[in-house]
């Protein structure tokens, strides 16, 4: 009865729940990404909305994040809003979002151009701003909140995606579930759920039939408030984009980077998800949002830009990289000549991009893991520019067509001696060997266990696009995926791990486990076994008629039990200390004194004084119930870590997005310490800490087991 109410409700067939894919994360996340997006590489995202009126903020922060910073009493926004608009409120200013030259041809011709296979416009952002007709956001805000019915009264989603579906790119949309102060979701979560995100979901999905939907504002609530399994359930299988939209892993506080078709990285270029697809997202300079505050050299140079987008590709990835176009509907013209350079170079390259994979190897190092830099306009590299400083630059990329069997070798640094030397690479008799930026056949020659290629004298008149450069080797690069090792805990040898490796049908694996690599006269994984005491362990794929795998490398660990401590007197809750923060913030900070101190239910960040750069210190003990081994893990944006017992269990550490860790500890019946660290660096943030019993489920630590 309780289901088909809920169907009911949310307006979704009974049907729909007994076909394909179930309202279950098991069985959603077993829908293939589709093969156009895998396929596509780059995409363009669109910050557009009321906020792009004021089109400001302070260097290093979102101009998205506007109206958050007013009401918020970020001092810097209030004082820049009260010199420009007076008395205006946040509100009043889409009086003046008039878009009144925005020309959806005009972006549309740019965005083919540039050599992008799809976008994707903010639909409504976190403001609750609609850029398409939609009764539902005037209804819960109690006045016109659409851009057909304000500002510039006209569907601007609605025109765009017109414009666009002349062209090849795929249109798609993000749209935000979280609106910060709606009404509606400040009194009532489910039903602002229900009545509002549902309906607006549906209406955009039907209406306008995205090949991709981007979600974003999930952090506030669970999946179960947004019923996002339900809403996918909907998608998948009933929806007129049911074949081919693409979705991603936003649709729930803690569901980022665990379930869902796309994870996504935004301005977190070290992030890696070899064994899930992804997609990273980030602005030409530090904001999504067109931020006037920003200057020319605050922008990436349009080899870094190439160069994001060839290392995302490298590693198995799409690059989705946003611009934000102002108030009349105008796409700064800084924008627009990095995006015709980016598709300059594609122009020339992008075979090297577009439907390729990774390859065994996504990346290869110069002697000394060397940074190269050089003076902007010359063929050298240039990417030490904001706001990437860290971005660490490979000497060679690789991509690879698994259809044509070609391996692609991309280096943004023209050698001097004209010697390219591609390491642990022996091309079979008869291969060819191109360079894409002039179409010259190259000499090739074995130098050992290695390739070395003369490239031809340096021409500007003959390469173009100067920006990286492409070797393409014909009939080479099959390669074995690498296997999958496993450590399992179970609740009969809950210290002891038991060892299962998997690997593609046809393949061998053979195994180490003193840490040394494997090779041909290495044992052969025949089936599970449990090991002893803490071990390296390595294994290879091995088949015929294609190069070996890479080595996977795991620490399979015995734990050790941790004894409980001795204590009396204690009070429910966990005691905190918080700290306000500024300059540069990271683990470092949690020392000094702190602005306030006290006790509370539960290990999270609500009893933040400022919307960001803050820090917590959670101390107290945990109480066990039985003796077991037991997985703890954060999800924070940005660093926290976890201690039990003083031992150091999940490090989450680093200026990033929301991002989980987890660790084990092996624990007795009984009280141990809890220490939990955590620091937002500024920007949007966030603390999440759970635990899981042996195999049980996850679960946030609940007030009844915290005490100090």
């Amino acid at each position: 009865m309780k289901r088909n109410l809920l169907a009911f409700l949310l307006g979704i067939s009974i049907s729909s729940l007994a076909q394909s894919y179930q309202p279950t994360w098991e069985s959603l996340d077993s829908r293939p990404v589709p093969q156009w997006f895998k396929d596509a590489k780059f995409g363009i995202f669109i910050h557009w909305g009321v906020y792009s009126v004021p089109g400001w903020s302070t260097k290093g922060n979102y101009a998205e994040w506007y109206q958050y910073g007013l009401q918020t009493n970020d001092s810097a926004r209030i004082r820049f809003h009260k010199e420009k608009f007076g008395n205006l409120t946040y509100y009043q200013l889409a009086d003046q979002f008039k878009a009144e030259l925005f020309n959806p041809d005009e972006w549309a011709q740019l965005f083919e151009k540039s050599g992008a296979k799809y976008i994707v416009l903010t639909s409504k952002h976190h403001d609750g701003f609609c850029l398409w007709p939609n009764k539902e956001a005037n209804k819960s805000w109690g006045f016109p909140w659409n851009a057909m019915d304000i500002g510039p009264k006209r569907d601007l989603l609605g025109d765009l995606f017109k414009a666009v579906r002349k062209t090849p790119v795929h249109a798609g949309m993000y749209y935000s579930l979280y609106e910060w102060f709606n009404p509606l979701w400040k009194s009532d979560r489910n039903k602002y759920a229900i009545e509002h995100v549902w309906p607006q979901m549906k209406d955009l999905i039907t209406t306008y039939r995205p090949d991709v939907f981007w979600t974003d504002g999930d952090w506030e609530a669970g999946d179960d408030v947004w019923k996002s399994k339900e809403f996918l359930a909907w998608m998948y299988n009933e929806s007129p984009v049911k074949d081919k939209v693409v979705t991603y892993d936003r649709w729930g506080a803690d569901v980022r980077f665990q379930h869902g078709a796309v994870f996504t990285p935004e301005y977190q270029p070290d992030i890696d998800f070899e064994d899930h697809y992804w997609e990273e997202s980030r602005g030409m300079g530090y904001s999504y949002g067109y931020n006037r505050e920003e200057d020319a050299w605050d922008y990436n140079s349009a080899q870094s830009l190439v160069l994001h987008l060839i290392d995302k590709v490298s590693r198995g990835g799409n690059f989705l990289l946003d611009i934000g176009p102002d108030e009349h509907g105008k796409i700064p013209p800084i924008m627009q000549e990095r995006l015709l350079q980016i598709g300059d170079w594609l122009h020339i390259n992008g075979e090297a991009i577009y439907g390729t994979t990774r390859w065994k190897t996504a990346s290869q190092w110069s002697d000394g893991k060397k940074d190269y830099q050089a003076k902007g306009g010359d063929v050298m590299l240039k990417l030490t520019v904001n706001p990437d400083p860290g971005f660490a630059v490979k000497e060679i990329f690789y991509t690879y067509n698994a259809n044509t069997n070609t391996l692609y070798a991309i280096f943004p640094r023209y050698p001097a001696d004209r010697q390219l030397l591609l390491k642990d690479i022996v091309c079979p008799p008869g291969s060819r060997v191109h360079f894409l930026s002039t179409g010259e056949i190259l000499s090739a020659k074995q130098a050992g266990e290695n390739t070395l290629v003369s490239l031809p004298e340096y021409d500007p008149n003959k390469i173009e696009a100067p920006y990286a450069y492409v070797i393409k080797i014909e009939n080479y690069g099959r390669f074995t995926p690498k296997p999958l090792i496993e450590t399992v805990y179970d609740s009969l040898t809950p210290l002891q791990p038991q060892i299962i490796m998997t690997a593609a049908p046809g393949t061998t694996i053979r195994f180490t486990i003193d840490g040394a690599e494997p090779d041909a006269l290495s044992p052969v994984y025949t089936k599970p076994f449990f090991i002893n005491e803490t071990r390296t362990m390595k294994a290879k794929a091995f088949q015929h008629g294609a190069l070996n795998s890479n080595t996977v490398t795991v620490n399979a660990i015995r734990y050790q039990w941790m004894n409980p401590v001795k204590t009396d007197n204690l009070k429910t809750g966990i005691a905190y200390k918080y700290y306000e923060l500024s300059g540069k913030v990271d683990m470092n900070s949690l020392n000094g004194i702190p602005v306030a101190e006290g006790s509370t239910d539960l290990i999270t960040i609500t009893k933040k004084q400022r919307p960001d750069k803050f820090a917590f210190a959670f101390l107290g003990y945990l109480k066990i119930e039985k003796d077991g081994l037991y997985t703890f893990f954060t999800s924070s944006d940005d660093g926290s870590k976890l201690f039990i017992d003083d031992q150091e269990v999940v490090d989450n550490d680093g200026d990033h997005s929301m991002l989980e860790k987890s660790g084990k500890a092996a624990l007795k019946k009984g009280y141990h310490a809890i220490r939990v660290l955590y620091f937002d660096s500024g920007g949007d943030n966030g603390l999440h800490v759970l635990l899981r019993a042996g195999n049980g489920n996850k679960e946030e630590i609940s007030a009844g087991l915290l005490y100090h």
